[in-house]
């Protein structure tokens, strides 16, 4: 694993020395982050994740905690709140922030009991971590067992589809082509002269989710729509 670049630019934000994390697309489109989103209070949280929040109950799973946006609400209104992540800086930077309960752990292999968690949360593509279809659905599969029978997971994610750049529509018929749903993408982490390790993120269409939850024992009970891009969905078991 590389070097902690994610995690270093949070930190580096919270302590007030500000630079510019970017994430480099392997057709060479280069994003920079906004990275004060990750600090946001609810009041700015997306539209799509404020209704969202509304079905979580009990004790609650917050799957890529990040600076701990999510869990320092849930926690503040009261709620048991584990956060997990796989960058060591942003643990830290969460238990400086407050966060009472954060944990090293990947969303790809998660150590909890069954029936662990009322709720589960992955905001802001933290859905897509583990990086194609089959690993995504070997996620939920364990998430059925981890939240309890009458728990919920909310997923949130780009509709990756629903945009008129040419530069994505390019990159989705070169996924296409290579046999790749057209919204996994391959991104590695570029800040101060340093740049990351590639990795995958799939961002998911409406239909590929549905498809993922009726293979996996979840089913759809509630979709909530940016009016561009971005799709909140309240998951519950079939």
């Amino acid at each position: 694993m590389g070097e902690d670049l994610f995690g270093k630019a949070l930190m580096d934000f919270y302590k007030g020395r500000r630079g510019v994390l970017k994430m480099e697309r392997d057709d060479g489109y280069i994003d920079e982050q906004d990275l004060a989103f990750y600090f946001e209070n609810f009041d700015n949280f997306p539209d799509v994740e404020r209704k969202a929040l509304k079905h979580a109950t009990g004790r609650v799973l917050d799957i890529g905690v990040g600076a701990g946006r999510v869990a320092l609400f849930l926690q503040n209104k009261g709620h048991d709140v584990v956060g997990i992540d796989v960058s060591g800086n942003a643990l830290r930077l969460c238990r400086l922030r407050g966060v009472k309960n954060v944990v090293n752990m990947s969303a790809c292999d998660l150590k909890f009991d069954d029936g662990s968690f009322d709720t589960a949360i992955a905001f802001f593509n933290n859905f897509g971590l583990c990086g194609n279809m089959e690993r995504v659905q070997e996620m939920l599969e364990r998430l059925h067992d981890i939240v309890n029978d009458d728990g919920v997971f909310l997923a949130e994610s780009i509709h990756p589809t629903n945009t008129k750049k040419r530069v994505h529509l390019r990159y989705h018929k070169m996924n296409i082509a290579r046999g790749r749903p057209p919204g996994q993408v391959t991104l590695r982490t570029v800040y101060r002269g340093k740049t990351g390790n590639w990795w995958n993120l799939l961002m998911v269409t409406p239909e590929e989710m549905r498809t993922l939850c009726s293979d996996s024992g979840w089913r759809i009970e509630r979709t909530y729509r940016d009016p561009t891009y971005c799709y909140a969905y309240v998951l519950r078991k079939a």
